[in-house]
């Protein structure tokens, strides 16, 4: 759930901040008024298309802060190692500048734009006219038909014996790699094995010419 928007140099938006609260909650206001960049300002705090044109007139850099309740994104931050801050909350913010960069961050921990953009779909839906965020995304419809058709538990069940097999394969794949590796190093040792044999080596022989060298080198 979104709890908190901050808004700062974003279009005619100088500063605001908006509380929200569970259940229904209406932004309402003339035209001009600003309601369509609050809804820009969650897109680029989500992950959507950021371009220095949000920046206010005059401004350096345009910045969105949202907190949001983790419920939904628990695997997504467990999988990108972040997790909420002390009070629980879910803090996403992007900077933007007027050259056009833009800086992701969740929790403080700086993340690229397609990561910012998995977790707000994961957070916020937006609807407008011929516009349904999750609907469009392609990533998503699997998931859509999989609930509909009820397939869930026979998904988990593939989900891991796929994972159980990958790992299978990945210690089959060492085992081969040791015996070939052993096969290497005994071809290294046989072949060092015949070089000393062939060389005729004699008990003290070393010593031997190394007296003899040091004698050559002081003549």
């Amino acid at each position: 759930m979104l709890e908190l928007l901050q808004i700062e140099n974003v279009a005619v938006i100088e500063k605001a901040q908006i509380e929200f609260f569970p259940g229904l909650n209406v932004l309402t206001g003339e035209t001009g008024a600003g309601k369509s960049i609050v809804i820009d300002a969650l897109y680029a705090v989500t992950g959507g298309r950021a371009s220095r044109e949000l920046v206010r007139t005059g401004a350096q850099s345009a910045a969105v802060t949202a907190a949001f309740t983790p419920d939904g994104a628990e695997q997504w931050l467990a999988e990108n190692g972040i997790e909420p801050d002390e009070g629980g909350a879910l803090l996403l913010s992007r900077r933007i500048t007027a050259e056009g960069k833009s800086v992701c961050r969740v929790n403080g921990a700086v993340v690229s734009a397609a990561q910012l953009r998995q977790l707000g779909a994961l957070l916020l839906d937006i609807h407008g006219q011929n516009d349904g965020r999750k609907l469009m995304d392609e990533a998503s419809h699997l998931r859509y038909l999989d609930g509909f058709a009820g397939t869930e538990q026979a998904l988990e069940a593939y989900g891991e014996a796929y994972a159980r097999l990958r790992e299978l394969r990945e210690t089959l794949r060492s085992l081969e790699m040791d015996e070939a590796e052993l096969a290497r190093r005994i071809d290294a040792l046989n072949f060092q094995i015949e070089e000393l044999e062939n060389a005729g080596l004699t008990p003290g022989e070393y010593e031997e010419k190394t007296a003899r060298r040091e004698l050559v080198k002081n003549a």
